[in-house]
C-alpha cells in the first residue's frame, strides 16, 4: 500500500479515537494562544506599536499547525515519518530580520503541540509564562523613535552640468543624504536635485563641501509646504 494512502487512512481512524468536540477545543485553543501573544495586547498601555500583521498571522497559523500536526501524530511514530515525508513537498523560506521573531515562531510551535495533545492546563500556564515574558521584555525594550524624513529639492546653476550633477552627487553621498530623482535644464544651465535628508543639518553639511565647486545660485527647497524653507549659499 502507498505510504501516504496509510497515513490518510490512519489520520482518519484517529478521529474515531479522539472525539471531535476534543479535537475542536485543542484547535480552538491553539488559535486563541497564538492571537493573544502575537497581537500583545499591553502595547495598548504602553502606548507602543503593534507587531506587523504578516508576523501576526504566521504566529497564528503556525500555533494552530502545531496543534493539527501533534493531534494527527498522536503516539504513533509511523505518523511522524508520514508527516515528514509529506514536508519535504513543501519549501518554506522566511525573512526574519528580528531573531526575537524566530524565538517567537518556537514558543507558538511549544505551545500548539500542547494544545493538539490535550493538555490545555500546561498550554494555558505556558501562555502566562510567555505573556509576562513577552511584557517585560517589551517593558525594558525602547522604540527608537524616527520622524519622516525631509524632501528638499536642491538647484543650481552651472556651465556644465554633467559635472555638477556629479559634484553634487558627491557631497550628499558623505553625508548619506538620498538623491530620489535629477533633472537637467540645459537651455537655463541648471541642475535639480530631488534628495531626502535622513536628519536635520546634514543636507546643509553635505552642501557645504561644495565650495569651490562651479556652481552657481546654489540653493535648496523643502519639498513639504508644512516646513517650507529656502536657503541659499
Amino acid at each position: 500500500m502507498d505510504p501516504f494512502s496509510s497515513f490518510f487512512e490512519s489520520a482518519k481512524s484517529e478521529l474515531t479515537v479522539v472525539p471531535v468536540a476534543d479535537m475542536f477545543s485543542r484547535m480552538l485553543a491553539a488559535a486563541l494562544i497564538g492571537a493573544v501573544l502575537s497581537l500583545r495586547p499591553w502595547r495598548l498601555l504602553m502606548k507602543r506599536s503593534l507587531p506587523k500583521a504578516e508576523m501576526i498571522q504566521a504566529q497564528v497559523l503556525l500555533c494552530a499547525a502545531a496543534a493539527v500536526i501533534t493531534a494527527v501524530i498522536g503516539d504513533s511514530l509511523a505518523k511522524a515519518f508520514g508527516l515528514v515525508g509529506l514536508g519535504g513537498f513543501v519549501r518554506f523560506r522566511s525573512g526574519l530580520k528580528d531573531p526575537r521573531d524566530a524565538a517567537i515562531l518556537f514558543l507558538m510551535i511549544g505551545l500548539g503541540m500542547a494544545c493538539g495533545h490535550g493538555s490545555l492546563g500546561l498550554a494555558g500556564l505556558g501562555t502566562l509564562f510567555v505573556a509576562a515574558l513577552l511584557w517585560v521584555l517589551d517593558l525594558f525594550n525602547r522604540e527608537e523613535k524616527t520622524g519622516p524624513k525631509q524632501r528638499v529639492l536642491v538647484s543650481a546653476q552651472a556651465d556644465d552640468l554633467v559635472v555638477a550633477e556629479a559634484t553634487l552627487r558627491r557631497a550628499l553621498g558623505t553625508r548619506n543624504v538620498m538623491v530620489k530623482s535629477c533633472a537637467l535644464d540645459f537651455d537655463g544651465r541648471r541642475v535639480e536635485l530631488e534628495v531626502e535628508e535622513p536628519e536635520p543639518g546634514s543636507l546643509a553639511a553635505a552642501l557645504g563641501q561644495t565650495e569651490g565647486a562651479p556652481l552657481r545660485g546654489l540653493r535648496w527647497t523643502a519639498v513639504s509646504p508644512k516646513t517650507a524653507r529656502e536657503d541659499m549659499v
